[in-house]
């Protein structure tokens, strides 16, 4: 097996189980399906493309195309319309029936790539061949027109008619070559990245996060379904951890300079509802009637730095908000993401999740995903 064809098929086949997982353990199977689409795309399309290539070059042959260089005068190549149930026995039909007519030299047995055959000799130094393809076609062929004649006397033996075709009935898909084969192996790659990252849309929607993020928090429900020694309760804290550290980098994108007016206050509002996400997790994770010392003791390290994160953007967002880059209807909604970051700080779990209100626009839990 090439390794386009392990690209492709492999890549697509764990593109798809990956979405189908995805459909049962999240339980929205439309948000998944293009997801699927692709992973067939992406597992067909070499042996697709290789498919349409030999179906082209048929069709030449068939039509004669003066300009690929293929004669319209059809070859001494016959092949039957028909398949055979036992090769062997074809031959031995065939065998004996050429033996005992005297107008052939000689007939002999043969091994051909594709399996056994016939050689037969006649007019003294001119041979033809009978041999049988994998799909079970008689295939006749010589270099004299009396291969004609001999086709004739196989069609008789075996009661099978013949087609004559200038087409190599023997010629298998011919594998993608060159550059094209560069350039597909790429594009079966990209494939396969944007099924992956439609499995993490399908799982995560809201825009809050980018699609490495998506792809990291549906990493950690996998590991919790697929290890026995990571509990749900470990798996909502280590996305809750995870969602700190995506807090903390939104106060980096916050004060970045070359961000504009609506970059920045994007960033705020995503890092708000990161931040919202991350306290649900920890509330959520703090219910569990299993949560252990050890557990409990982790909620309470990951909401240390929740607040510390949290912190931060609120300080980065009134920086942005009075430095005079952001233009004033964006400065008025900074300057609200700031006093949402501030009623949280002052606010414990459970009551800052549950003034989220939904209804607006900067709730940090408007669309959220993780706690639907």
């Amino acid at each position: 097996m090439n390794k386009l064809r392990a690209l492709s098929w492999g890549g697509g086949a764990a593109v798809i189980l990956f979405a189908v997982w995805a459909m049962v353990h999240y339980g929205t199977p439309s948000r998944f399906f293009a997801a699927i689409a692709t992973g067939i795309v992406a597992a067909g399309l070499p042996y697709g493309i290789a498919r349409f290539n030999q179906a082209i070059i048929s069709l030449r042959y068939r039509l004669g195309d003066p300009e690929s260089g293929i004669s319209d005068e059809k070859g001494s190549i016959f092949v039957s319309q028909s398949s055979i149930d036992d090769p062997l026995e074809t031959l031995e039909t065939v065998l004996d029936r050429v033996t005992s007519d005297e107008a052939y030299d000689e007939v002999q047995r043969e091994a051909f790539e594709e399996g056994p055959g016939l050689s037969i000799r006649h007019g003294g130094f001119h041979n033809s061949f009978v041999r049988i393809t994998g799909a079970g076609r008689v295939v006749v062929t010589g270099a004299s027109e009396r291969t004609a004649d001999i086709c004739e006397t196989v069609a008789d033996a075996c009661s099978l008619s013949f087609e004559r075709t200038r087409e190599n009935p023997f010629r298998g898909i011919q594998p993608i070559k060159g550059a094209p084969r560069v350039f597909l192996g790429v594009f079966v790659f990209t494939l396969l990245i944007a099924g992956t990252a439609a499995v993490g849309a399908g799982a995560y929607p809201s825009d809050a996060y980018n699609p490495a993020e998506r792809l990291v928090l549906v990493g950690i429900d996998a590991q919790g379904d697929l290890d026995p020694n990571v509990s749900q309760t470990d798996v909502k804290l280590s996305k809750a951890s995870f969602l700190v550290s995506v807090v903390d980098e939104g106060s980096m994108e916050v004060r970045w300079a070359k961000n504009d007016s609506g970059r920045v206050t994007e960033q705020g509002r995503n890092a708000l509802r990161a931040s919202s996400d991350a306290r649900w997790l920890l509330a959520s994770a703090r219910a569990d009637d299993s949560m252990t010392p050890e557990q409990a003791a982790r909620a309470d390290r990951i909401e240390r730095r929740l607040i510390e994160a949290e912190r931060s953007v609120s300080e980065a967002l009134s920086e942005r908000a009075t430095d005079g880059s952001i233009d004033e209807e964006n400065t008025t909604e900074l300057s609200r993401l700031g006093e949402r970051f501030e009623s949280v700080e002052k606010d414990d779990d459970q009551n800052a999740t549950a003034s989220v209100d939904p209804s607006d626009p900067l709730s940090p839990g408007s669309g959220r995903s993780i706690a639907s």
